[in-house]
């Protein structure tokens, strides 16, 4: 799920590699909280640890608004510039390359873990007859393997529907009148938000299942806060103090959208506003700390720490691999029954599992796709235009 590092790591990419690992561990903390229960069901949260740690499950919408900022970025950029816009092929192979050698080992290794545990509990494995919708992203469209076998693995499938429709709202930007002005190119990210908000409405309280809430358009409000983002700071850089405001409003956003959460959780969680508006609230304040982190003239304390950038640089792997492993300790009685405890146990397996899948199925793929994207560059005359939307269903 997280988008590759720059080819060259100066204090901003470090920054950007530390978000990562933030979001991947604050998963991974999440998780081994929810294995460690003896029914492994999210809505047990009896005391105000459970509900802290529940929150810890906002690292999902890091990385959404993480893919929205740093995606349409080069967009943004070339709207601005009236420079070169990325090529649509080439957007297309590099995004393959990061995700799909990793992702179909981990489906495969998920199978031979899990299948043959299928009576645990905590454990929901789909149909042997529709394995096939994880091989094409499909699984969340059937309430039969959304959240089934891997459940993290449903955020790949709205990533790669979010890379599918990047390059046509692209083409929609650059298409419009003025395009080289702030508030033109603010124009697709805002609609792509008000079609997602207008998604969560429809749905609220309307009992279609849990599959129509886990593709793009339920997502889109957090990507777009990524994009929205990239819009209203490309071409500056930030000094302390503004990086600082960024800082904590988006801090005070996050948290305030857990407290809300949390609250409302308490009470059944029946409020239509947090159905419709959901986490974006902490989407919001995720782009601002992203703002900063990526436009910064200073390396940012904390975020650029080493080995923080270290597991950045391998989150992929360990959001992929995480729960499988905790789901196979907990069946051969390896996993605590309290968080910490799970933690300790899971995480040394899952960072061998996160540096072999770098390693080995996601550094060499890109560094093919970008031999041959950046051969396609040399060899070309002016950009093709992105493909048309009929061509990237």
């Amino acid at each position: 799920m997280p988008t590759p590092a720059p080819d060259t790591i100066d204090h901003r990419s470090a920054a950007i590699d530390g978000l990562r690992a933030i979001a991947a561990l604050s998963v991974l903390a999440f998780h081994a909280w929810l294995y460690s229960l003896p029914t492994a069901r999210a809505g047990v949260r009896d005391t105000l640890g459970d509900q802290i740690v529940h929150e810890f499950r906002l690292g999902l919408v890091l990385f959404f608004v993480l893919s929205g900022f740093l995606l349409f970025r080069p967009w943004v950029r070339a709207a601005r510039t009236a420079g070169r816009r990325p090529r649509t092929g080439a957007f297309y192979l590099r995004r393959a390359a990061r995700i799909g050698p990793a992702y179909y080992a981990c489906v495969l290794g998920s199978i031979a873990l899990l299948w043959p545990l299928d009576r645990m509990a905590g454990l929901r494995l789909p149909p042997a007859g529709d394995l096939w919708l994880f091989g094409v992203f499909g699984q969340n469209f059937t309430e039969s393997t959304v959240l089934k076998l891997n459940p993290p693995l449903w955020t790949l499938a709205v990533e790669v529907t979010f890379y599918l429709v990047l390059p046509v709202l692209a083409w929609l930007m650059l298409r419009l009148p003025r395009v080289r002005r702030r508030s033109v190119q603010l124009v697709i990210p805002v609609a792509f938000l008000g079609v997602g908000i207008a998604w969560n409405w429809w749905l609220a309280g309307k009992g279609y299942g849990i599959a129509p809430t886990k593709v793009l358009l339920a997502m889109g409000p957090y990507f777009a806060a990524g994009m929205i983002a990239a819009v209203l700071v490309d071409g500056h850089e930030l000094g302390r103090r503004a990086v600082g405001i960024l800082m904590a409003a988006g801090l005070l956003l996050v948290l305030g959208d857990a407290v809300w959460a949390a609250r409302e959780a308490l009470h059944g969680s029946h409020d239509l506003t947090l159905r419709v508006v959901r986490d974006l609230p902490a989407a919001a304040g995720f782009g601002a700390i992203i703002a900063a982190a990526a436009c910064s003239v200073h390396r940012i304390p904390g975020l650029s720490w080493r080995p923080l950038a270290l597991v950045g640089l391998v989150s992929y792997g360990l959001y992929l691999w995480h729960v499988p492993l905790l789901l196979w300790l907990r069946a051969h009685g390896l996993l605590p029954g309290n968080t910490l405890g799970a933690l300790a146990v899971v995480i040394v397996p899952a960072l061998a599992f996160a540096t072999g899948s770098w390693l080995l199925l996601e550094r060499p793929p890109q560094r093919w796709a970008r031999h041959v994207t950046g051969r396609w560059h040399r060899e070309s005359t002016p950009d093709d235009p992105p493909a048309p939307a009929s061509a990237t269903a």
